[in-house]
């Protein structure tokens, strides 16, 4: 059965503090973007001068902008939150960051007690959070989006949220982006000006020690010593002022000096277009400690490449636990240089692999099937009184 709402019914409002951009955001806006195409006026609620506002403008009908001071106790801002949605007659809020429940569960129990809450998970729950500070915030929750089965599992054993109100929804993308190709291998390694002599291993992200570049590099000296040739192309930046970023992206730089490996190493800025990169490489690795989701492999399923990922996180999910790309153990040398060995010499069950890799993307994380979900969610909230 449909559930019709009202043109009214849809004013709803986002709400991210975030001074950073990155997946979490640009998950926030894609949303955004696609649910304003199916009519819902949105408000955008955030801090001045944040990259989602900047970024977003034509995505958001209107702005509330806050001064967010500290992450606790901000029953002055609460206040306002409460007042801006009534003032401007919207009832449901989509809440995307930890971080902002807080501030939400004050306006909701204090002023607002009819708004309702939708907060899409973002990030690993961690330690144990069966406390009384927890149930204040999470139980001014609607509806709990995880993006994958393993996270609504740490919600139920470390949270005392309702199983019933937790729906599996995946983090999703625009699949045709991947999947379409839009250059050859060798247009785009033209484009990246990169010409590599063996197979090329690429990793995509910022250059940080969660995202464990180093770890590729010390597994390519390890590979090159068995007489295994690769080349690794190193495609991102370090975080702009972040001096701990800068220096791992300094360490990175003289390992591969000292080491004389200038000539099997490339390094590409990060850059919008993302597709040069997956076109360009043979085989993607992620070698991060733990990816909550982890957009970037799914990307690379989409683009039909060979995976070789750490057996962490939410990565495993996504690779099926080991049908959809090879994964080994966070930093150890032995088990990646064994699985790269048997991805050389496996290309027919390889290709298998990367085959039906492309098709459970396709068809699990496409972007339309996200806003959809969300779309249905939103509907029975608003049904449901």
């Amino acid at each position: 059965m449909t559930l019709n709402i009202d043109k009214n019914s849809r004013k709803i409002a986002f709400m991210t503090t975030s001074m950073g951009w990155g997946g979490l955001e640009m998950n926030v806006l894609k949303i955004a973007k696609s649910l304003s195409q199916l009519d819902y006026n949105i408000t955008l609620i955030t801090q001045e001068r944040s990259p989602i506002h900047i970024r977003g403008k034509d995505s958001f009908s209107e702005v509330i902008i806050l001064l967010k001071t500290r992450k606790y106790f901000e029953i002055g801002l609460a206040f306002q939150i409460s007042k801006s949605l009534r003032n401007k007659e919207i009832q449901t809020l989509m809440v995307f960051e930890n971080k902002d429940l807080d501030v939400i569960a004050w306006a909701k129990k204090l002023f607002f007690k009819g708004l309702k809450v939708i907060y899409q998970q973002q990030m690993q729950i961690g330690i144990n959070k069966r406390d009384f500070i927890h149930d204040f915030r999470f139980k001014t929750i609607n509806y709990w989006i995880s993006p994958l089965q393993y996270l609504k599992n740490e919600v139920l054993e470390k949270t005392n949220f309702y199983a019933d109100r937790i729906k599996v929804i995946p983090l999703c993308t625009q699949t045709s982006k991947y999947v379409d190709r839009e250059y050859s291998k060798l247009e785009a390694r033209q484009a990246l000006n990169i010409f590599p002599k063996a197979p090329l291993l690429g990793i995509i992200g910022r250059i940080t020690r969660k995202k464990g570049q180093l770890f590729l590099l010390e597994a390519l000296m390890e590979l090159k010593n068995r007489g295994i040739e690769m080349e690794l192309l190193i495609f991102g930046s370090a975080t702009v002022n972040d001096q701990e970023s800068k220096n791992y992206h300094e360490l990175i730089l003289q390992f591969v000096k000292k080491n004389e490996i200038e000539n099997i190493v490339h390094f590409v800025k990060h850059q919008e277009d993302v597709n040069v990169f997956y076109n360009a490489i043979d085989v993607f690795a992620l070698a991060s400690h733990s990816e909550t989701f982890g957009m970037v492999t799914v990307e690379a399923m989409l683009s039909k490449l060979p995976i070789l990922a750490t057996k962490s996180g939410g990565t495993s999910e996504i690779l099926g636990y080991g049908k959809y790309g090879l994964l080994y153990e966070y930093e150890n040398h032995l088990d990646f240089c064994q699985n790269v060995s048997w991805l050389l010499n496996n290309k027919i069950e390889v290709d298998k692999m990367s085959c039906d890799a492309k098709e459970v993307a396709s068809k699990n994380y496409s972007l339309e099937r996200e806003v959809e979900e969300i779309d249905k969610l939103i509907r029975t909230l608003m049904f449901e009184g």
